[in-house]
């Protein structure tokens, strides 16, 4: 691919669920939403259908498909010319992003119907992982990280609720990476993350409910802290689109 692009693999992956079907305006939106969610774009960045078809060497019609779906997902907006643009992170929206999910977490531990599989889903130390690049530290924690959640959410059989979880995975994705960079917080997270497993599995939904909470106060504090430091890296962004 393309120079500037080579961080695109680090995002949340392609789901032909996101799309319904395995088609160029699937496999383009997985691309574009890589770039989107990890802000390699300035905020505001105009969205030109000519430009982003030319970059990436498809027609006008998969780069419409794949925005339409994209700006429902709240991943890019609408200007008051009706132009689709990049968005910035915003603190509220994603201390809403996790409250929903912490809520929708509470409750499928509380009601579950399914056993809690918990293969693959330990946190490596910061120390065990030192020896990683940065990128595939990150990469490792926050995939494991979503992987939990989406477990969690998967406990009592609702596709939508599992649906809301994977969205909330892929918006929250460059949060969680720029709060994993750490290392303070990656011991923390690993400790919190590997007891909340060992409590699942051992049934404690009580004890599981209360860690979670500890840990979605602790990142409510830190969100706006991450927020502004997203968009000043997301400033800095080349629009990749520019003619």
């Amino acid at each position: 691919m393309r120079g500037g692009f080579c961080m695109l693999e680090e995002g949340p992956d392609a789901r032909d669920s996101d799309t319904g079907h395995n088609s160029k305006a699937g496999q383009l939106y997985g691309q574009l939403k890589s770039l989107f969610v990890l802000q390699k774009l300035p905020p505001g960045t105009r969205l030109e259908m000519a430009s982003v078809a030319k970059r990436f060497g498809v027609s006008i019609t998969p780069v419409r498909e794949a925005l339409i779906l994209l700006a429902n997902e709240r991943i890019i907006a609408k200007d008051s010319n009706r132009s689709y643009v990049t968005r910035p992170l915003v603190a509220q929206e994603v201390r809403d992003d996790y409250e929903a999910a912490f809520m929708t977490a509470c409750y499928c531990i509380e009601n579950r119907t399914a056993h809690f599989e918990a293969t693959g889903l330990r946190v490596g130390s910061a120390q065990a992982t030192s020896q990683w690049g940065v990128s595939d530290r990150l990469r490792s924690i926050c995939q494991t990280i979503e992987l939990l959640y989406e477990r969690i959410a998967g406990l009592i059989g609702n596709e939508r609720l599992e649906r809301q979880m994977l969205e909330f995975n892929d918006r929250t994705h460059y949060v969680r990476q720029l709060d994993m960079r750490n290392e303070k917080r990656h011991q923390e997270t690993a400790v919190a993350m590997n007891e909340l497993v060992t409590l699942l599995e051992a049934g404690d939904a009580q004890s599981a409910i209360a860690n979670l909470k500890q840990q979605f106060r602790r990142k409510h504090e830190l969100i706006p802290t991450l927020v502004r430091e997203g968009n000043l890296a997301a400033l800095e962004s080349v629009n990749l689109f520019a003619e």
